[in-house]
């Protein structure tokens, strides 16, 4: 699954960093062969408190246009701290959406499709989080990279 993390907690979010970042995030996947037609998630968490709302959506949108140019189906992973309440969420143009095991809004309308949980054991010493796929409730599903 390929994941652009966020930088810092506290960063501050602009459509500029959205286009640059984006891009990078395409040419990243480009660059490991990932085929067109697949997700490539942004990761919207630990911004800034004083961050509006219109600059996290700009942020968002400037990214989800340089990934889905790229020929890439851009996906949402809220995390903490992602500013957007339930309603700004699906005003995004992003169709995919990816729940954090943080306490996050809903997705009005359409719902997540992959949702993350904790998992207490690590596995082969490894931590990790559990996600499960869903059917969100506009009939979308996560796009996965398949065998050939």
């Amino acid at each position: 699954m390929a994941v652009q993390h966020v930088q810092e907690p506290g960063w501050s979010p602009t459509a500029t960093m959205g286009t640059t970042l984006g891009q990078h995030a395409a040419d990243n996947a480009i660059s490991v062969g990932f085929p067109p037609g697949v997700n490539v998630w942004l990761d919207l968490e630990g911004i800034n408190a004083g961050a509006s709302a219109q600059a996290v959506s700009d942020y968002c949108s400037a990214w989800y246009t340089a990934v889905n140019n790229s020929g890439f189906v851009p996906g949402q992973y809220v995390g903490a701290n992602a500013i957007l309440d339930s309603r700004q969420l699906y005003d995004l143009p992003f169709e995919h959406y990816w729940q954090s095991e943080s306490e996050v809004p809903p997705v009005a309308v359409r719902s997540y499709q992959m949702v993350q949980s904790f998992v207490g054991q690590p596995v082969n010493g490894i931590g990790i989080d559990r996600d499960i796929t869903y059917i969100d409730d506009e009939g979308g599903v996560p796009q996965w990279l398949q065998p050939g």
